[in-house]
């Protein structure tokens, strides 16, 4: 396929994924969103504690339109000692960067309009410290860990940037953080710079892409 054929399935890839997140009722969102919270704390965190045996350093997002949201987790993170950091794009757009969040204080509005920390409260997190678990947002996923994203290429830049900079990188978690609605039943495009995830948590749990990672 040439590159304007792809580019041409992938926007109407978009247009679909967005329009099935969209369809998910207003009055659902929350709970739904809750309950993938409820998927990672029990999947994912609560084993890797026990695992790691130390407090662990979560980054997440911050929820934009009919995004699930992940703020019950940063509150729960933190009633349990972990560090919470949140994603926000750089100040020349080309790139994103991890700050700290000590609550709900932390926030600003970034480029978009889309939730990020404020830089003028929040401390940069550096780029060479180690990240137990990131959470990544997306329009669609499927069953064997590609997705769909808004064709920034934002977290693919995030991925290779701590791949090749930080401190045990090879260990941190990359999970998709979706709706159920946003399971592709058909495999989605997928290229060699997009970002790798290990797992997919929904309300329905977590969907492990790689075991390695999983298994320690």
């Amino acid at each position: 396929m040439d590159l304007a054929r792809a580019e041409a399935l992938k926007k109407a890839l978009r247009q679909s994924a967005a329009a099935a997140r969209d369809s998910v009722p207003s009055e659902l969102r929350s709970s739904l969103s809750e309950a993938v919270c409820d998927s990672v704390l029990r999947d994912v965190l609560e084993p890797l504690r026990a695992e790691r045996g130390s407090k662990l350093t979560v980054c997440l997002y911050g929820a934009f339109r009919s995004e699930a949201n992940p703020s019950r987790l940063a509150d729960r993170c933190r009633e349990d000692g972990h560090l919470v950091l949140a994603t926000r794009v750089t100040g020349d757009g080309q790139g994103m960067e991890l700050r700290r969040l000590d609550g709900p204080g932390s926030w600003g509005t970034g480029r978009w309009g889309v939730p990020e920390p404020d830089p003028a409260r929040t401390e940069l997190y550096p780029i060479e410290e180690a990240v137990d678990l990131i959470l990544v947002p997306g329009l669609a996923f499927d069953e064997f860990g590609g997705r769909l994203g808004y064709g920034g290429g934002f977290y693919d830049r995030l991925y290779d940037v701590r791949r090749k900079n930080a401190r045990s990188a090879e260990s941190t978690i990359w999970i998709g953080f979706a709706f159920g609605a946003q399971l592709s039943k058909e495999r989605l495009p997928k290229e060699d710079h997009d970002l790798p995830l290990d797992g997919l948590a929904t309300e329905n749990g977590i969907r492990w892409y790689d075991r390695r990672r999983r298994n320690g």
